[in-house]
């Protein structure tokens, strides 16, 4: 564990007594940490002190132990420095840090910002995002990042990451910074989807890394319906609509059936042609009819894992293996720490 400031290593192997990061893709900042440090004589009282909240970063990493008795040290997140707190006398401090969207989340366009000129959403948020995060690195592997951007201007003063963020959802895309510190733009997981390959095994039993299961079913923030619409007069695009159904009936949450009809809308300038207000659509539904299952798991913590990734959940007797999208967990960094995992909408693995 590293601190950064102005781009240089300024303290290496921080001590701690003890951290945890958290990884939650419904929070704007994916990525969080909290360290305790025993020593109070940490407490900053410069701004150029390693744990001052004017800049200075850190950077984690933790230790991954494979079956076969092998180990790896992984990234787990830069992160910026938000607090620091504590009794200066006998400690322990509290640090907390935000992942490097909170620089952008305080920021704001200097003057008014437009999409015109840039070709495609990947184009705009890698002009973007640099600019604002000098240093930052951006990277899209999204189906449709490439395609070509519609007109929109904001407004000088007004919120830069809620303007990245809106241009990522207009391709049907999401928007992070990962563990190593690069922003990227993916394809919003679908976890109903028969083509998503499991990065991890979360078994019951002998052998396996569950402790425990515990299964939820919910109706709050569901929807079997997504209507996306979109009107661009700086483009001169007419109005365009995509509609996006859960219509299978062996699905029990088809949309007119005993679940009811439950639609969510989303609009936006950036969406011009009927292909894309669709594309986006299906993507959107996706996400939105995610939170209706969720399982959370004790397990074996795994510093590798990624929030959106697939993971295989094996409960042994008690039901069949499914595939479950990771959705928020506690990296602990210290030994003997939980790892609980939040997932959403189990489907059931084809045997």
């Amino acid at each position: 564990m590293n601190v950064l400031y102005n781009g240089a290593v300024v303290a290496e192997d921080i001590a701690f007594t003890d951290g945890t990061v958290r990884v939650d893709r419904g929070s704007d900042v994916r990525r969080s940490l909290s360290l305790s440090i025993a020593d109070p004589r940490e407490f900053p009282v410069n701004a150029t002190d390693k744990f001052a909240v004017y800049g200075q970063r850190i950077y984690v990493e933790a230790g991954i132990q494979y079956l076969d008795g092998t180990t790896e040290r992984v990234p787990v997140g830069t992160f910026v420095i938000t607090s620091v707190s504590g009794n200066i006398h006998t400690g322990p401090l509290s640090v907390q840090a935000s992942g490097l969207e909170i620089l952008l989340k305080r920021a704001m366009w200097d003057t008014a910002t437009s999409t015109k000129n840039y070709p495609s959403a990947a184009a705009f948020l890698a002009a973007k995002i640099p600019a604002t995060v000098p240093g930052a690195s951006f990277v899209d592997s999204s189906t449709n990042g490439k395609k070509a951007l519609a007109t929109k201007t904001w407004d000088a003063f007004t919120d830069t990451w809620a303007a990245c963020r809106e241009v990522a959802d207009s391709v049907g895309a999401e928007l992070f910074c990962d563990a190593n510190g690069t922003f990227r733009m993916v394809d919003i997981p679908d976890p109903m989807s028969g083509t998503r390959v499991p990065v991890w095994d979360v078994a019951a039993g002998e052998g396996g890394v569950m402790v425990s299961a515990n299964m939820e079913l919910s109706a709050d923030g569901v929807y079997n319906r997504v209507v996306v619409t979109g009107e661009n007069s700086s483009d001169d695009a007419p109005p365009v609509k995509g509609i996006a159904t859960i219509s299978s009936t062996s699905d029990p949450l088809y949309y007119g059936g005993p679940f009811g009809k439950v639609t969510k809308s989303y609009s936006s300038s950036l969406v011009t042609t009927l292909v894309q207000a669709q594309q986006t659509a299906t993507a959107l539904l996706a996400k939105y009819r995610a939170p209706n299952r969720t399982v959370t798991l004790e397990a074996v913590p795994n510093t590798a894992l990624d929030a959106g990734d697939c993971i295989r959940v094996s409960y042994g007797d008690a039901a069949l293996p499914e595939l479950h999208i990771a959705h928020s967990f506690d990296i602990p960094l210290t030994v003997g720490g939980n790892f609980t995992i939040n997932t959403v909408s189990g489907k059931e693995e084809s045997q």
